[in-house]
């Protein structure tokens, strides 16, 4: 039998029921899967998913994919071979990459069938994630029909989440078009000072592990990115929320 691993984090179920949840006790089972030790709820934190999902190369082997798609760019223009390019250039850096669609359908959604997982870019200070059809959705960096940046946004494929969202109901009857809880939104963490990268903050993006998509997130290891394709991000570096950025985002 697989050996306990002790996890201390906050639990969804118990805080809905209005139980202490502060330091909740999680043990590893047999997947890779945690319980609570009060309420026995199962939960799986999104960013445990998160060093499974990198990827990674040797410089050398990197660097020698570099310069084939150098002079293949030099023939060929392609836009999936630029892609090839940008990300072996990372590679070779020693950087690693993330793919996005598969993390959050690795992640999954929470207990209140929430994704686990949030991304935004980097300069905005209010996410929105908009359910749609089929188990997706898209992160969107701001509300309205004449956004601007509509290209920034991140848009999951069908069936990212093993779901199929609630309908709105009207005197006991679904509608036909409009979904449940269509949108929710929550707070964007702040990068710190180390980290704050050259140039402009639109091209960078946060992936974190928002709480319930409440307005303040908790402190869950939010990750710095850079964008190379519609899916696929440079690891930039990760750090803890302090105290005192959650107060700063929580005015922003």
């Amino acid at each position: 039998m697989e050996k306990e691993e002790i996890k201390k984090a906050d639990c969804n179920n118990c805080k809905k029921e209005g139980r202490t949840f502060e330091g909740v006790a999680y043990f590893r089972k047999t997947k890779g899967d945690y319980r609570c030790t009060k309420c026995g709820n199962e939960f799986v934190l999104g960013l445990e998913k998160f060093e499974e999902a990198k990827i990674k190369m040797p410089k050398e082997k990197a660097k020698e994919e570099w310069r084939k798609y150098v002079e293949l760019l030099k023939r060929r223009k392609e836009k999936y071979f630029e892609t090839m390019k940008k990300a072996h250039y990372e590679l070779k850096q020693g950087r690693e990459l993330i793919d996005v669609y598969k993390i959050m359908k690795e992640a999954g959604l929470n207990d209140l069938n929430e994704p686990k997982l949030a991304i935004a870019r980097a300069d905005i200070s209010e996410l929105v994630f908009k359910r749609r059809d089929e188990g997706t959705g898209n992160f969107e960096m701001e509300q309205g029909w004449n956004r601007k940046d509509w290209k920034t946004d991140i848009e999951l494929p069908q069936n990212t989440f093993s779901i199929h969202w609630k309908r709105e109901t009207n005197k006991g009857v679904e509608s036909q078009w409009r979904l449940d809880k269509e949108k929710i939104t929550t707070k964007v963490p702040i990068i710190p000072v180390e980290l704050v990268p050259e140039g402009d903050l639109k091209n960078y993006y946060i992936l974190w592990e928002p709480s319930e998509w409440q307005e303040l997130p908790e402190t869950k290891d939010p990750v710095l990115l850079k964008r190379i394709s519609q899916n696929l991000f440079v690891i930039l570096g990760s750090w803890d929320l302090t105290e005192l950025e959650q107060s700063i985002i929580l005015g922003r």
